[in-house]
């Protein structure tokens, strides 16, 4: 649902109870002090015993028509999984009889709780945008996609501000900066302006270059890519510290094809001065 929450006009879904997706959007709520929006397939005893797919295709009909967003992304949570629910069928059945409009997106990615930790359910929903939605053309382009890890908006922003300021192209997927960060001007937003777009996460299967930061958070994704639509990657560990930050710029000045600027040099000089 984190990742989600990185793409812009997405609505996440979770496909079980009202409880899991209660506690979902109460403990995103509570860190990023942000209205995290969701919805829920609402799970009562009958859809336990006989499976969510009703429940799914109500919910992506009200969703469509009443939050009008551009990507819908679902979520198993453990009593949808434990079910067996198939939720590429219901979702290709749900296109056919026109439940999903035309021009919109429906994807899914498996996160039961009883397996891995919020990490890994984070690395599948990666995986699963480059699975549904990441495209090839046939021509690269002078793009590096930028596979940020587990990480804070603000780390985010700042991991932009590096590759801005080393000059290369990039492709930040996902990315939570000003949407769960968004500034207090007294107007509420359901679709903050923030997150990567769907043109976006299409056009990733063009670029030159994939960097993935932090193995665990961003490998299944970059590999999924690479499979997909032959773009190579390369994985570094997240840029904490001052080694690791120095693997990140100088990857990405090495794919770029640029030099560190001088603003850089005396932002990591003061560093080490303060260190020493």
């Amino acid at each position: 649902m984190y990742a989600a929450l990185g793409v812009n006009k997405c609505m996440p879904h979770s496909h079980g109870s009202q409880g899991c997706c209660a506690y979902h959007r109460s403990h995103l709520t509570r860190h990023y002090k942000e209205p995290v929006v969701a919805t829920t397939s609402s799970f009562t005893e009958g859809a336990s015993v006989f499976g969510g797919n009703a429940n799914l295709k109500t919910a992506l009909s009200n969703i469509f028509s009443i939050y009008d967003p551009e990507i819908v992304a679902v979520h198993t949570t453990c009593l949808s999984e434990v079910i067996g629910d198939d939720i590429p069928s219901i979702v290709s059945k749900a296109v056919s009889d026109g439940v999903v409009p035309e021009g919109k997106t429906v994807i899914h990615a498996n996160t039961p709780s009883f397996k891995g930790s919020h990490v890994d359910g984070f690395a599948n929903q990666c995986e699963a945008f480059v699975k549904y939605l990441a495209e090839s053309s046939g021509e690269t382009k002078n793009t590096l996609n930028l596979f940020p890890g587990w990480i804070e908006p603000a780390d985010m922003r700042e991991l932009k501000r590096l590759a801005t300021l080393v000059g290369v192209e990039f492709i930040m997927a996902p990315d939570t900066s000003d949407v769960l960060d968004s500034a207090m001007d007294g107007n509420y937003e359901m679709y903050p302006d923030g997150g990567t777009s769907v043109a976006d996460l299409k056009a990733m299967g063009d670029s030159f270059l994939t960097l993935g930061l932090g193995p665990l958070a961003s490998k299944p994704a970059a590999a999924a890519l690479e499979q997909k639509c032959k773009v190579p990657s390369q994985l570094l560990e997240l840029p904490i510290g001052v080694s690791a930050t120095d693997d990140y710029i100088n990857s990405l000045r090495l794919a770029g094809d640029t030099s560190v600027p001088n603003e850089l040099e005396r932002e990591r000089g003061r560093l080490i001065d303060m260190i020493s």
